[in-house]
């Protein structure tokens, strides 16, 4: 049986820790606040909908199996993002000066990729200004998923 180096070992169980909180308060997130405190969607639909940006319309008659596939892309994308941030944390003193003021600065940068570039590519559908929803998404990103990010890692980098 192969031994993950002594060193390895604390950074993937702070990138897993990091990862699973920041994606499980995302995710929490817009299921309480699309659902049951602004009802407009369920957490199955919602769900289905992070599933169409791949499988476009389909994902919404795939019952349970594509909210599962959309869970999953969720928790895929918020690893990647967590992973990106462990890396560049080190090299940029922005982001190290002050925990929160790093997750903010990254929950920002985070919410511009996804909202402007990496969503609008794989839909094809460009973002567009409305008030309410800008602030409803990026609202847990500067909130909790770059806080949670930059508060799990940077104590254990220091």
């Amino acid at each position: 049986m192969h031994k993950t180096a002594p060193i390895l070992k604390p950074a993937i169980m702070t990138i897993i820790l990091a990862w699973l909180v920041a994606g499980t308060l995302d995710i929490s997130y817009a299921i309480i606040v699309w659902g049951p405190v602004f009802g407009k969607i369920t957490a199955a639909r919602l769900l289905q909908g992070i599933a169409s940006t791949l499988m476009g319309k389909d994902a919404f008659t795939g019952g349970t199996g594509t909210a599962l596939i959309g869970l999953a892309m969720h928790y895929g994308i918020s690893l990647a993002w967590t992973v990106l941030y462990f890396l560049i944390y080190p090299y940029i003193s922005l982001l190290s000066r002050n925990a929160y003021l790093g997750g903010i600065i990254y929950g920002v940068f985070v919410w511009a990729m996804m909202s402007l570039l990496i969503v609008p590519l794989v839909t094809g559908h460009a973002w567009s200004y409305n008030t309410i929803p800008f602030l409803k998404s990026i609202a847990p990103m500067i909130i909790l998923f770059g806080p949670a990010i930059a508060f799990i890692i940077t104590p254990r980098l220091e």
